[in-house]
């Protein structure tokens, strides 16, 4: 995973602080400070792809605490590449945010996730938060769950749910199979599912699991999670 370091940047032809009325924008999730702008986010056009507050960075103040969250390459149509240089909430590493540019003194648009933000400290609701992309829909109504893998825990636990990924913690070591029985168990249980609902299969790393999930959606997915963590 890329290294996340906390950064702050401003467009430097936004107006003083002074001239214009700021509004302070904090994560739905944790409720931690993400940005300082002097312009509603309701009033910004917004991306058609995915419904993202378009931020004109050159235009209006953009003040953000964020933590690199690095690359990705996304699909759009059947020629074209897009890339995004995302970044995340520093409190509980929720996606927030992506630029088009690498550097981000060079990037034109800032684009913000719809409802990533809210104006009023969050109350840590999952209801209000969105779904991050590691909990995504596949193959019809399947759920497919991005979980990191913590073994030789005191005790099994959800313990956290980031853009990347759902870190579970297990008492058995991760190997020859333990530790993958005790998981499926411990989620099934986390989720409301019997063992025939639910199956694991192989991530990238040794401590990775993609989790599939039948009859729940993704909401219903990330709120139960949330609600676990301990």
């Amino acid at each position: 995973m890329p290294k996340r370091t906390t950064h702050s940047y401003s467009s430097e032809d936004a107006p003083a602080d002074g001239e214009k009325k700021l509004f302070v924008y904090y994560c739905s999730a944790c409720g931690a400070h993400v940005l300082i702008t002097d312009v509603l986010l309701s009033r910004l056009p917004r991306r058609k792809t995915d419904n993202a507050f378009v931020l004109d960075r050159g235009r209006y103040l953009n003040k953000l605490n964020v933590s690199q969250a690095g690359k990705q390459l996304l699909k759009r149509g059947e020629s074209m590449v897009e890339r995004q240089f995302r970044m995340s909430c520093p409190g509980c590493e929720l996606l927030v945010c992506y630029r088009a540019e690498e550097d981000p003194a060079t990037a034109k648009y800032l684009y913000i996730l719809d409802k990533a933000l809210n104006q009023g400290a969050a109350e840590a609701n999952p209801k209000d938060a969105p779904v991050p992309p590691c909990i995504r829909q596949v193959d019809g109504n399947r759920v497919q769950i991005a979980v990191e893998v913590e073994d030789r825990a005191a005790r099994p636990a959800v313990t956290r749910v980031n853009a990347d990924d759902v870190r579970v913690a297990v008492t058995a070591p991760n190997v020859g199979g333990v530790a993958n029985t005790e998981l499926l168990e411990f989620m099934g249980l986390v989720l409301g599912l019997r063992l025939t609902q639910i199956e694991l299969q192989r991530g990238w790393s040794v401590k990775s699991k993609l989790l599939m999930v039948d009859d729940l959606t993704p909401r219903e997915v990330y709120e139960k999670l949330v609600s676990a963590i301990t």
